[in-house]
């Protein structure tokens, strides 16, 4: 018994400004491609054959997209768009085959030199969109909308005092509820370590009130802090590495779990990692420091308990003379790559540490899981892994090595703390560059992946069931 491979003709995307990979819709598979003044939905058969391709009619040609979310039997399509003296922000929802079958007006605000620029976070169960659009350092205007009532829950400006929006937010989530959470610390150096906090902004569905929240770090240094709402449970789950001097460098993780309705004075957990994983890492008993980690997953098992993973990442940047500077094309859901023109630049992604903890925070297990991972001038989008979810088991898949031939692998534990590894597939001679970071799981059984070469798209379908 093995794992099913099938792989889509490909698709030029030079033209396109975005792609946005919809999944199953109905019997279909589904591509939406963004070039600008025109939209196109190439639709797939379920072994990946193109069947058609049909253009998506908007009400504006020249529609800004902000994102798209696909149902069981539709998609949504989130824009943005200018209409004479007023910006409009829209949601289309369309059929299988691009018919539209519904259309709702969220806002209609006076045209600005900013209006437009709404940027979006779905909820987990994406039924809520939330889009934002800072305006000034301080100032920002949010939206949140309701997909499934078709309702908008928040329309509302704010002016955030001692916050720079431009450049401390850290992390901004939205809950199944329409509650909108921003995150950002202060004082996170060596020399103001005494009075390190970070700080929670709660920005109420019902649009009544604001909430702040403290979170006292005094005397360590964080890296990575991060959040995660755990919706079935209503609680906030926070976490990232510390350590006394450096944030390259962490001696242990934070942990810190509060209810979302009645969040009160949480306790800071501050946890140090057990010895013999500096060792497992490094084969040295000497390092006290896990060095270049960071939080790349938390996963919340269903007591709400965490399992954290933490990956090492690290990128270099190196003077070229030779070197003008390379531009990455990748254009996955509006997101393109950086642009380095000082030269060339390195990208790690390898071990893997993962703790899982129990309710009262004890160790319940540790694994290291081991991988190499090395690319260069790519922001390292072909690295790192994906993480597929089943409620017995979580698998972690990744490319071995970052080329065209290459073999992919997998990491494979239940909540026990058991686990293996496989090779799942083999890409030589099949002209794929495996983009796991944007892979999508469309069933218990199976995910599909993108695998861009240059302006080449292709569809990659793993399926499990067999």
């Amino acid at each position: 018994m093995a794992q099913k491979v099938t792989v889509s003709p490909e698709i030029n995307l030079r033209s396109d400004r975005a792609y946005y990979l919809l999944g199953q819709v109905d019997e279909s598979i589904l591509l939406f491609r963004d070039q600008g003044d025109k939209k196109i939905l190439d639709i797939f058969e379920e072994n990946l054959v193109l069947s058609s391709e049909r253009n998506v009619d908007l009400l504006s040609d020249r529609a800004l997209v902000y994102d798209v979310i696909n149902t069981d039997s539709a998609f949504s399509v989130f824009y943005g768009f200018n209409d004479e003296d007023e910006v409009v922000v829209q949601m289309d929802v369309f059929n299988a085959t691009a018919n539209r079958i519904d259309s709702v007006e969220i806002s209609r605000e006076e045209r600005s030199f900013k209006a437009l620029q709404y940027e979006p976070i779905i909820s987990e169960n994406k039924n809520i969109i939330a889009l934002y659009n800072i305006t000034d350092r301080d100032q920002m205007t949010l939206l949140v909308f309701d997909i499934e009532r078709k309702k908008t829950l928040l329309n509302s400006k704010y002016k955030l005092v001692d916050l720079n929006l431009y450049e401390d937010i850290m992390q901004i989530e939205v809950s199944n509820q329409g509650d909108v959470i921003i995150l950002y610390e202060r004082n996170n150096t060596k020399s103001a370590k005494e009075n390190h906090f970070a700080r929670l902004i709660r920005f109420l569905s019902n649009g009544e009130e604001t909430e702040e929240i403290n979170l006292p770090l005094k005397d360590v240094i964080t890296s990575d802090l991060f959040f995660k709402i755990d919706n079935k449970n209503r609680r906030l789950a926070i976490t990232g590495l510390y350590d006394e001097k450096s944030r390259d460098q962490s001696i242990g993780y934070v942990w810190i779990n509060g209810s979302i309705n009645r969040w009160q004075d949480e306790q800071v957990y501050l946890i140090p990692f057990e010895e013999v994983v500096f060792f497992e890492v490094y084969g040295n008993n000497k390092v006290k420091k896990l060095r270049n980690f960071q939080v790349s997953s938390l996963l919340l098992k269903a007591d709400g308990s965490p399992i954290l993973v933490f990956e090492h990442s690290r990128n270099v940047l190196r003077q070229n003379g030779g070197v003008t500077g390379f531009n990455n094309t990748n254009t996955f859901r509006g997101q393109r790559g950086g642009f380095n023109s000082a030269g060339w630049s390195d990208h790690y992604r390898e071990d893997l540490v993962i703790i899982s903890l129990d309710r009262k925070l004890e160790l319940d297990w540790y694994h290291v899981f081991y991988k190499k991972q090395f690319s260069q001038n790519d922001d390292a989008l072909f690295s790192s892994y994906f993480t597929f979810m089943t409620p017995s088991r979580v698998r972690l898949i990744y490319n071995d090595e970052i080329k065209t031939s290459s073999t992919v692998s997998e990491y494979i534990f239940d909540g026990a703390g058991n686990y293996k590894r496989n090779s799942l597939l083999s890409t030589e001679y099949q002209n794929l560059r495996l983009i796991f970071q944007y892979a999508i799981q469309i069933s218990n059984s199976s995910l599909i992946v993108p695998s861009q070469r240059n302006s080449a798209l292709s569809l990659v379908k793993v399926d499990y069931s067999q």
